[in-house]
């Protein structure tokens, strides 16, 4: 069976994304807003402290990953730059090859007229430049 056919039970269905799964809190309904009265009470006391002692964990916990974040983004920076640089010297040392070996071919395709000589030379020096430049690469 195709997978494009639709069976009975599937007309008008719409595909449900997956659900992600929350960790369930028993409070996460409840107003946050305490009265003085509230507040003084023990019980809201020690929720909160226990709130506070759950956030302080959980950021101890990701700290690390914090500044490994900023270490593997700043390493990030670094070799997009020299990337960069690559390509950029990838590019004039394709554009040197390819005029060079355009400038040497009109040249030999004109051999009788002696003003032919001039574009075999800047043809040669600009092949041999970009031979050099892809040889090196910076």
């Amino acid at each position: 069976m195709a997978t494009s056919e639709t069976q009975p039970d599937e007309v008008g269905a719409t595909p449900a994304a997956p659900s992600t799964q929350k960790t369930g809190r028993a409070l996460d309904g409840v107003t946050r807003v305490l009265t003085d009265e509230e507040f003084a009470s023990p019980g809201a006391r020690k929720m909160l402290l226990e709130e506070l002692q759950r956030l302080s964990d959980e950021n101890n916990l990701l700290q690390p990953y914090r500044d490994k974040y900023h270490a593997v983004d700043k390493q990030l920076a670094k070799l997009e730059e020299k990337l960069q640089t690559k390509r950029s010297v990838e590019i004039v040392s394709g554009s040197c090859i390819a005029i060079g070996g355009a400038l040497i071919g009109f040249a030999l395709s004109s051999q009788s007229s002696p003003s032919s000589l001039p574009f075999g030379i800047c043809g040669g020096v600009l092949l041999l430049g970009g031979i050099v430049a892809k040889a090196i690469k910076l």
